[in-house]
């Protein structure tokens, strides 16, 4: 798949995963922020455009790749099993803003032009889809026009940026040709629109053309992109391969971005091979991949034989992790024939052969009634596979798929299986590698802790997240990232990422676990989206921490998006934030038992505007000097909360009409209490500070704090030495906050059940 732009996803399906609630609508005197936007593909895909960030989320059913590229202005989403449909279908731009496709720009006179045709071979020697791009590195006077692989032969050969020929006519001059190249597997038709195994880019970034030629892209002079993590043990299970992404800047004209974003499930191998190429001498290239690194999920072997086991797709066969069985732990298992009616496989790893037209669920399922422990499908013809035959379907015991040769050779040999199953991985890798000027001929990467940035994260809370971490090279607009599952929480875990000024990295998790399909739906339930409100670069040996949904959750602003003015119009965005300042958007639900929210705005006391739905918008207000008071109230009555079910904040401040683009001194609480990542504690000291979100550095005339212990039905003054409190009781405390600065600034800050006390 492919994109960019601050952003996240899921098991095996791009996910941002917005909460579950009602749609942000119109408030009252308060227009909706321009820029956020869902658009459906002819596919049935959505892609969620919003806040810099772009996210896709496939249709049921499906586990695509998607090619993505920003050109002209617009953004291109498409599908890897649609790339030889006219790509102005998946023109995301065009489709939000409903106009029709570009024109086909007008051919030239056929003197001007020379015809070259392109020839693609896989990295098994037969032909190979894909697609490739056509770039006049001079000037970009052709755009950024693309051909299918292989393409049809009997079309027509044209100058039009797309037609699904296997040519293409150009004015002579230097080039960039590059292309994606999938091998498939040997059993599937080889320029089949199923998954294939692997990705190759190959190609040209600079060649001359002057005269009729055809150009060949051959995926089998593209060398393998390996990683190395000496100090932990780590594999590439799916999805550890998320980005293939490429840009080609011109001499005198505009650079275009393109790339492939693969998710868990979206090829049978974690492979991807780049060309070597020379360095280019016109403009600017830089090619990349992205890796995410864990634990190895599942490891086997049978006496000397090291087995190559991978877990099928978890969304085929759940829609949370809890869901989806794993081995956590190890075990040694006798290899069980799954396939023999009336085998006894208590206790043992049943091996069975895959078989068209047989769901994998029906076989777990009758294995798993004779006792089985695990079971290993094999494919059955030479490879791997990992069609499941059917979705919607729970697996009863954990499941792996196998190659048929390994499969056979445990048939054979009827050995006994020691398995090893990481289920909560304790350190995670996300690498970004890029390769500037040209594409080296060593591609092979060793990851040393004392070259990467370390975080320390924190995911606090009562059960398993949702997380992912985005990254963006000088030259993105915009990022995207599939979101995983962060199981076994609440926890800890050290997560390592690549240290390069040039890479800037952002993250953002979610609570509870956002489902990643919906075959096996449930009650309807809210979720907390918190991001992180800036992107980092780190230095090699950087060590840092973070929490996630720390506590309390209690009224906030976007450090991202502050609430600004600008002559008469003030942008306003408020919503939740935790105590690492990560911020959620957060609104009414359209369902029982989920959120409920009221944003108000009053000037000099009269409401003006108000809003049960997103509280991000713009409001036109008068140029005269007015008292503004900014009021958020939030309840979460989601089964799943437990803490941080309510909270009130009240902001007050004094605007005017200003000529800049102004940050309004609007005054952000801070929490410091020594919780576990349960939200527990037993310390009874609390640190508050007081900060302007426009960094004033106003004194503070007034601060003060009181507590409750009954959910807020009674309060109890509480002293402050410093902005520093030592509370008395037990159990779920409740707190409510008031500061006033020297300019009369103010904010009052409720929050119930904010954290325990035990």
């Amino acid at each position: 798949m492919w994109l960019r732009t601050a952003a996240a996803l899921g098991l095996g399906a791009l996910v941002f995963a917005t909460p579950a609630a009602a749609d942000s609508g119109p408030a009252s005197a308060l227009r909706a922020e321009a820029g956020a936007f869902d658009v459906t593909l002819p596919t049935g895909d959505t892609v969620h455009v919003a806040g810099g960030g772009t996210t896709v989320t496939p249709a049921p059913g499906r586990a695509p790749a998607f090619s993505v590229r920003h050109s002209g202005g617009d953004l291109y989403v498409v599908p890897d099993d649609r790339l030889g449909d006219d790509p102005e279908r998946y023109n995301v731009t065009a489709l939000h803003e409903r106009r029709p496709a570009a024109p086909k720009p007008k051919a030239k006179a056929s003197g001007d032009l020379v015809t070259v045709r392109v020839k693609s071979i896989a990295r098994d020697g037969r032909p190979g889809p894909g697609t490739v791009g056509f770039l006049n590195v001079k000037d970009a006077s052709l755009g950024n026009a693309h051909r299918p692989l292989p393409g049809d032969p009997e079309a027509p050969c044209t100058d039009e940026r797309w037609n699904d020929s296997n040519c293409i006519r150009l004015a002579p001059g230097t080039y960039s040709v590059l292309g994606v190249v999938k091998t498939m597997p040997s059993w599937a038709p080889s320029t089949d629109a199923g998954k294939p195994l692997n990705y190759s880019l190959v190609g040209h970034p600079e060649i001359e053309i002057t005269g009729d030629t055809e150009i060949v892209l051959d995926a089998r002079k593209a060398r393998e992109v390996t990683v190395r993590t000496p100090e932990h043990a780590t594999a590439p299970g799916p999805g550890a391969v998320s980005h293939l992404m490429w840009t080609r800047g011109t001499a005198n004209g505009p650079a275009v971005d393109e790339g492939v974003y693969l998710g868990d499930g979206s090829m049978l191998e974690e492979r991807v091979f780049l060309q070597p190429t020379e360095r280019v001498r016109t403009g600017t290239f830089e090619a990349y991949t992205r890796w995410r690194l864990e634990a190895p999920a599942i490891t086997m072997r049978a006496g000397s034989r090291v087995l190559h086991p991978q877990y099928y797709p978890a969304a085929y066969f759940s829609d949370t992790s809890d869901q989806f069985p794993r081995l956590d732990g190890s075990a040694r298992m006798p290899v069980g024939d799954g396939d023999r009616p009336g085998a006894d496989l208590r206790g043992r790893l049943a091996l069975v052969q895959r078989r068209d037209g047989v769901p994998v669920a029906e076989q777990v399922e009758r294995a798993a009634k004779a006792g089985a422990r695990m079971v290993a499908v094999y494919n059955d013809t030479p490879g791997v596979n990992d069609d499941p035959g059917d979705y919607g379907r729970l697996l009863k015991v954990p499941t792996i798929r196998l190659s048929h040769e390994e499969g056979r050779a445990l048939l054979r040999e009827r050995a006994t299986v020691a398995a090893k199953g990481i289920a909560d991985s304790p350190y995670q890798y996300d690498l970004v590698f890029p390769e500037q000027g040209r594409i080296s001929k060593n591609l092979d990467y060793v990851a040393r802790t004392s070259g990467l940035a370390r975080i320390d994260s924190a995911y606090h809370g009562g059960g398993a997240m949702t997380a992912a971490r985005y990254s963006k090279r000088p030259w993105e607009d915009f990022a995207l990232a599939y979101a995983y599952p962060v199981t076994g929480t609440p926890r800890t875990r050290v997560e390592y990422v690549s240290a390069d000024p040039d890479t800037r990295w952002s993250a953002m998790a979610i609570t509870p676990e956002q489902p990643y399909n919906n075959a096996f739906p449930g009650p309807e339930t809210p979720h907390v989206v918190l991001s992180e409100t800036k992107w980092s670069s780190y230095r090699a040996g950087q060590r840092e921490a973070h929490s996630w949904n720390k506590g309390p959750l209690t009224g906030g602003i976007s450090a991202q998006s502050p609430i600004v003015r600008a002559g008469d119009l003030i942008r306003l965005r408020v919503g939740l934030a935790d105590a690492a300042r990560n911020f959620a958007d957060v609104y009414s639900s359209s369902f029982p038992n989920g959120f409920t929210t009221d944003f108000r705005v009053y000037r000099d006391g009269e409401l003006i505007a108000q809003t049960a739905h997103k509280a991000n918008g713009t409001l036109a207000t008068t140029p005269e000097d007015a008292e503004y008071r900014v009021e958020f109230d939030f309840a979460n009555g989601a089964p799943w909360a437990r803490s941080s079910t309510q909270a009130r904040t009240s902001w007050t401040f004094r605007s005017a009409r200003t000529a800049d683009l102004t940050v309004l001194p609007l005054l952000q609480v801070g929490y410091d209490a020594a919780l576990d990542t349960r939200n527990r504690t037993r310390s009874r000291t609390l640190r508050l500070t007081v900060a302007h979100q426009d960094g004033s550095s106003a004194p503070l005339r007034r601060l003060s704090l009181q507590t409750s212990f009954d959910d807020g039905a009674t309060w109890t003054d509480v002293p402050l030495r410093n902005g520093v409190a030592g509370l008395h009781g037990t159990g779920m405390v409740s707190l409510r906050v008031k500061a006033e600065d020297g300019r009369g600034n103010t904010i009052t800050q409720e929050t119930i059940r904010a954290y325990e006390l035990h």
